[in-house]
């Protein structure tokens, strides 16, 4: 059984994904996220685990779109778990949490690539990306694609992307995460499938050299 514990602060968050389905004993019945969040917020943590369930993967596949490391995407689902736990008060359960969640991941993916540059780390050489062929890893070729694609947009026009079609999130969601209006959300949006047309190759999900 592959599982890994999130152990900070007396905080302890099952991060497995063998059971997605089961809920803990603290949780008897199927709840939306934000009546999850809000027993979370009152202090039952088996609420906060079955939104680390709910969630988690959907996370690891974002942040590795940023990280290209297996490794790295776990170590940031964690840490945004991690913030999530330690802000819940300041969370407005009148508002969806998977927004709110991915706010924080937003935050922690654009800090992290942007201290990579600056230490001068270049992307994993070709043919050695952890996140693709690998087997047991949580990732498919569909996952190439999306990390080809961080490489030819701007970072809030990838967060986009990826939220839109990879996490089916509606515009108005997605610009609450990006701090935009749904009018500049709506326009990266169709920006980002532009400049993607013609720059993938369908086969290999890499861009097109030129």
């Amino acid at each position: 059984m592959i599982a890994s514990t999130l152990a900070k602060n007396n905080l302890q968050v099952s991060l497995s994904p063998e059971s997605p389905g089961k809920l803990s004993s603290g949780v008897s019945s199927p709840k939306t996220d934000e009546e999850l969040a809000r027993k979370a917020v009152a202090g039952n943590l088996d609420a906060f685990e079955e939104l680390v369930r709910r969630r988690r993967r959907g996370l690891v596949r974002f942040l590795a779109s940023f990280s290209e490391s297996a490794t790295d995407a776990e170590d940031l689902t964690q840490e945004t778990f991690l913030r999530a736990y330690r802000n819940l008060s300041r969370y407005d359960s009148r508002k969806p949490f998977l927004t709110w969640l991915y706010v924080i991941a937003r935050r922690l993916a654009i800090n992290f690539k942007r201290n990579r540059l600056r230490r001068g780390e270049s992307p994993l050489p070709e043919g050695e990306s952890e996140i693709s062929g690998k087997e047991g890893a949580p990732f498919s070729d569909s996952d190439s694609l999306w990390v080809s694609a961080s490489k030819l947009l701007t970072p809030d026009a990838f967060i986009a992307l990826r939220l839109h079609y990879g996490e089916s999130m509606p515009v108005k969601e997605i610009a609450e995460v990006l701090g935009k209006s749904t009018t500049g959300t709506k326009v990266l949006l169709f920006r980002a499938r532009r400049r993607l047309a013609g720059k993938m190759d369908p086969q290999t999900y890499e861009p097109i050299k030129p």
